[in-house]
């Protein structure tokens, strides 16, 4: 078993438009989130990022930038990541493990519950268009 550390990856990844943004929403307890996930022993947080950007979306080509960091209310360290993809169709290899993928407008974004960081990282980086 891999060792995780209490680092984890996070991205505001937008669709090459910016009309939307992807978000992870977790059926059981209808809970949101951003695609990532933590970083595992001899891997990069860039490895990592894609790594995970593909098992719970199935998007293989994002085009990222570094972001910032900040502190997860759960006091995990996030290495945020921003972006576009040109992968509108969302399959994740993990049929779903982790959750659901969808995309969401702003308007459908602005109303769900979602960690105050990630709403933030989302916000304050989409361009209005």
């Amino acid at each position: 078993m891999r060792r995780q550390f209490r680092v984890s990856t996070k991205a505001a990844l937008y669709d090459t438009s910016r009309l939307r943004v992807l978000v992870i929403h977790m059926d059981q307890n209808n809970d949101w989130g951003l695609p990532g996930g933590h970083v595992e022993e001899d891997e990069t947080p860039d490895e990592a990022m894609i790594r995970e950007l593909y098992e719970e979306c199935g998007v293989s080509s994002p085009d990222l930038q570094h972001a910032d960091f900040f502190m997860h209310s759960e006091g995990k360290l996030i290495l945020s990541y921003v972006g576009t993809t040109m992968d509108e169709v969302l399959k994740s290899p993990q049929n779903n493990l982790e959750g659901i993928p969808k995309w969401l407008t702003k308007d459908g974004f602005l109303k769900i519950n979602i960690e105050p960081a990630y709403r933030e990282l989302v916000l304050k980086n989409w361009m209005s268009s």
